[in-house]
């Protein structure tokens, strides 16, 4: 499992870095990344509706995978194997699209729409991060997690009854 996370890991971090590097290299750097700059309103119209589409689709698609019957199923019966095909393909959907809406920023000359999209995308990122943590509750059965939690769970103290209680109220009343 710990060869699955770090390579899970490695693929979320590189992404991340990539998209840092368009951005440092775009913003402070002034890479000429202005491609399309000159493009009519209706190809700017058209390639940010399309990019708005995607990441409106994919973004929560992304979110949910593991969530769908088939895909649990499978991480619940393969672990390791699973976590890894289907962690990559959630990791690999959102990096995609934060990697393509940063480019398009800087390739349509700073067109906003692009930069907010990549910002949304970027603030939905540490919701898919490797930990073990996360891969551990991924690939384990709910019925196991209720089991740890209920046997986590500290026994509740029953509350003062009789004398100790009229102790109590009797002490507050005379502040």
């Amino acid at each position: 499992m710990k060869k699955t996370r770090n390579i899970l890991m490695a693929l979320f971090a590189g992404f991340l870095l990539v998209a840092a590097i368009l951005y440092i290299g775009g913003e402070f750097l002034h890479w000429d990344m202005a491609m399309w700059e000159s493009a009519t309103k209706e190809q700017r119209f058209v390639c940010s509706t399309a990019m708005i589409l995607l990441t409106v689709c994919i973004l929560p698609l992304s979110l949910r995978l593991f969530k769908f019957k088939r895909i649990s199923e499978d991480l619940h019966a393969r672990q390791a194997p699973a976590l890894l095909r289907w962690g990559s393909v959630r990791i690999v959907c959102m990096g995609l699209l934060l990697l393509v809406n940063t480019f398009l920023y800087y390739a349509f000359g700073f067109n906003s729409d692009f930069g907010y999209l990549a910002v949304v995308v970027l603030l939905c990122m540490p919701f898919v991060i490797p930990t073990m943590g996360r891969c551990m509750a991924e690939v384990s059965k709910e019925e196991d997690q209720q089991i740890e939690e209920q046997i986590e769970e500290e026994p509740i103290e029953e509350e003062p009854t009789g004398k100790e209680n009229e102790e109590a109220v009797g002490h507050h009343s005379q502040l």
